[in-house]
């Protein structure tokens, strides 16, 4: 079960549908480089060598976005597949499907043949998930290839449950108070379109000694602990936990996502050419959702890093560029409420009279049981996807969009410069991202590209109504008129899905920015460098200093002058605050400390107006929120009972302690930061039982925060790592969080884990010369006659 299913590594094997014998090189990481006479055998090999490392994450990810979980997994996941099969993605995926161009379908055809090869050829022989869950994957086909690419849209762009958060919210403080909540403007904002001030200097505080942290854990000393001492790990059953983790991940995507990408030129660097790096921080599970990839054919020699399920490359280089990715945040999707007629369930109000909403009907299969039928309303908006008796929710998206999702980010590979990368980059449909660019002629660029919504009103921050026309779309950003820069003075660009544009942007994007404080900190420790090299990069992606934290670290301390804590440890902990470094390591008290203590200064100030539903105001800029209320200490926000803010301090010292006391007992060896941080990649069958210590990674007590450039926070985290060097490729790094193979017993399951926890980057060949010479395997795939 587990040995049978492993990927061939060497050797020759046959495989029909191959027109000319294809080389499979591997390194020692697993790497595959594979080596065709064509593009269609290029193709096709890698659709065969993905299935064989990640056959099963495949097939689970067109199930999770088409909502057919429940046929493998029983009725738990039937809440899940009813939202999916309500966003539609199923339809979406199709219509997308039919509509690619006949060039493009050809790839993605070619892939899922290789896909299908290896399904047909190892029927008997199939991955240990299917073994037992005891049944077989259908055959891999175009819609599935576009549904892995919905459902990565949706995680990444997401928010209608946020703006039903958010609406009550504002509801509750009111709009004045709600412009607060939902902060914009901070002094460590980065603005690169749209600014109307020049850039102003960092605040004093975050002024600290340059030099990222890169390895503040060998390999040899990862405080791996028992799973005993995490909080929280009782779970019901294993169908239920993979169900509740894979409907997370859309949810949940908006908690601590980090992702960041900066580029520098030539006049930066040792090499006098550019150095670009990306680190996307998703979901962190078993097997990673990406995969490393070097393909060479005639017209194309791209390496980088896909998704299982999409051919080509979604991130990397080839011989003359490179490029990375962040989400740009922008605001895709509105929400309008609908009144549906009490007498008539399927008829709701457009300008005074009942119309007919469109009913879509939806069998679901479900493991053991009979299938069962959903009807979806949709109204001239959208999918209803929530509703409250008469009252429906229908969501506009443009993934939903006639020709709203596209096959244009994995093309890029075939970009030589940067008209010919800004013309891929017009075909993209989204999701929207933020986009830098490097080549080997010593240019460096950034670009937004996807669609981005036109409003006729509003701004789609909340529910709007839906009963008349004055609400709507009117058409999307013109690419010209997208965010672009091309060689900008200072040689720098960097973005931390932060915000971009600033208030003199002529368009609507989104007010829903990540905290500005990782972008602050990738701009501090690369300004005034004139010699930086790949490991001065893969040293910046590790960094664990928290601005944030170092703030509420001085405010602290301030107020303990004037009003110190009531509890002794609680005192003590804050005298240790002085002369701390805000580094976020997992032996750090002072991270966990100030953690805590942040949450009781939100809970504090919300609770006159939300009571004990403040997690409604789950708002990626709270943090914004809190450091704006601290350094301009309005009345409006002291709670009752506080004679001013060092009360309102102290009183949050006293209770991030008692709070460490309650969650991880009384010792305060156990209130390190890595225990609070501590991060376990889990498989979808191993939340509980013996398999979880089987196919489980972890856990171990991890460095970063949400603040840091390294960002990992339950269960989110930098999912894969990519420098790259465009004066010599050799010297790129690439690496995954647990390794390239999703099959327990490979030798590539979890082998560059430890390297990733430590943050020592791994080298990526590219060259011919350097390829065979890290080669460790060598598989040749021969030509056979097809079936």
């Amino acid at each position: 079960m587990v040995r049978r299913p492993l990927a061939k590594l060497d050797g020759e094997m046959p495989l029909a549908g191959l027109k000319a014998a294809t080389v499979v090189d591997r390194d020692r990481w697993g790497v595959p480089w594979i080596r065709a006479s064509s593009v269609h055998d290029m193709l096709v090999a890698q659709g065969y060598v993905t299935a064989s490392d990640r056959l099963w994450q495949m097939d689970l990810l067109r199930r999770a976005a088409a909502g057919d979980l429940a046929e493998i997994f029983g009725p738990v996941a039937l809440a899940q597949d009813r939202e999916r099969r309500a966003l539609g993605l199923g339809e979406a995926a199709r219509a997308a499907a039919e509509a690619l161009s006949p060039d493009n379908r050809a790839i993605i055809d070619d892939y899922a043949r290789g896909v299908n090869l290896y399904i047909e050829t190892h029927r008997w022989n199939l991955p240990l998930e299917f073994r037992l869950m005891r049944y077989r994957p259908r055959p891999w086909t175009a819609t599935d290839t576009m549904l892995v690419t919905g459902y990565m849209y949706e995680m990444l762009t997401s928010t209608w449950k946020e703006e039903l958060d958010r609406a009550w919210v504002t509801s509750r403080v009111g709009p004045k108070r709600a412009k607060e909540l939902f902060a914009v403007d901070s002094p460590y904002d980065h603005i690169l379109a749209g600014a109307t001030t020049p850039p102003a200097s960092l605040p004093a505080e975050a002024n600290l000694a340059p030099g990222a942290n890169s390895q503040a854990n060998a390999p040899a000393e990862l405080s791996f602990f028992p799973t005993g001492l995490k909080p929280g790990s009782g779970r019901r059953s294993a169908w239920l936990d993979a169900q509740a983790l894979l409907g997370a991940l859309p949810s949940q995507i908006g908690a601590v996502l980090g992702s960041n990408n900066f580029v520098v030129s030539g006049s930066l660097t040792a090499s006098g050419k550019p150095l670009l790096a990306n680190d996307t921080h998703l979901p962190l599970s078993v097997p990673c959702i990406w995969y490393i990839d070097h393909l060479t054919a005639p017209g194309w020699n791209v390496e980088g890093f896909s998704i299982p399920g999409v051919p080509l490359v979604i991130i990397g280089h080839n011989d003359h560029i490179a490029w990375g990715f962040t989400d740009d945040l922008a605001d895709v999707q509105d929400l309008y409420v609908e009144t549906f007629n009490p007498n008539s369930p399927h008829e709701y109000r457009y300008n005074g009279k009942w119309v007919d909403a469109t009913v879509r009907h939806e069998t679901i299969p479900v493991h053991g049981h009979h299938p069962v039928t959903v009807d979806v309303d949709v109204t001239r908006h959208g999918p209803v996807v929530y509703r409250e008796g008469n009252t429906g929710y229908a969501l506009e998206w443009t993934a939903l969009e006639p020709g709203g999702m596209g096959f244009a980010f994995p093309l890029i590979g075939r970009a030589q410069n940067w008209p010919q990368f800004l013309d891929v980059m017009r075909e993209i449909r989204g999701p929207a991202q933020n986009t830098v660019y490097a080549d080997v002629d010593g240019n460096i660029g950034f670009v937004v590209a996807g669609r981005i919504s036109i409003r006729k009103k509003g701004d789609g921050t909340v529910p709007v109504p839906g009963d008349t026309g004055a609400y709507g779309w009117t058409g999307h950003i013109p690419f010209d008129q997208l965010p672009q820069l091309f060689n900008p003075p200072g040689g720098i660009i960097a973005t931390a899905n932060g915000r971009i544009v600033g208030p003199g942007y002529k368009y609507w994007f989104t007010d829903r920015w990540a905290p500005p404080y990782r972008t602050a900190r990738i701009y501090q420790l690369l300004q005034g460098r004139k010699d930086l090299q790949p490991s001065d990069f893969d040293a910046i992606q590790s960094d664990v200093v928290s601005l944030p934290d170092r703030f509420l670290a001085q405010q602290m301390l301030a107020a303990a002058a004037k009003h110190p804590p009531s509890d002794r440890e609680a005192r003590q902990l804050v005298l240790r605050l002085k002369g701390w470094d805000g580094r976020a390591v997992a032996d750090s008290v002072e991270t966990s400390f100030l953690h805590y203590a942040r949450r009781a200064l939100l809970e504090d100030m919300l609770k006159p107006y939300l009571g004990d539903q403040t997690n409604k105001y789950d708002w990626w800029r709270n943090v914004v929120f809190v450091n704006n209320v601290l350094r301009k200490r309005p009345g409006e926000w002291l709670p009752h009972g506080y004679a001013d803010y060092g009360q309102l301090l102290a009183a949050a010292a006293d209770q991030s302690v008692a709070r460490m006391r309650q969650v991880w007992g009384p010792r305060e060896d156990d209130w390190r930061w890595g225990r609070v941080n501590s991060l376990e990649l889990q498989h979808p069958l191993a939340l509980r039982g013996p398999l979880r210590w089987l196919l489980n990674v972890g856990p171990v007590g991890h460095d970063g925060s949400s603040y840091t450039i390294n960002a990992t926070r339950g269960g989110f985290g930098p999912a894969m790592r990519f420098v790259a060097d465009l004066g010599n490729f050799d010297n790129s790094l690439m690496e995954l969080t647990p390794g390239e193979s999703g099959q327990y017993g490979s030798p590539y399951y979890r082998n560059e884990f430890a390297r990733w926890v430590s943050g020592h980057g791994i080298h990526a060949s590219f060259s011919p010369e350097a390829e065979t010479k890290a080669r460790k395997h060598e598989l040749i795939l021969e030509a056979a006659p097809s079936r």
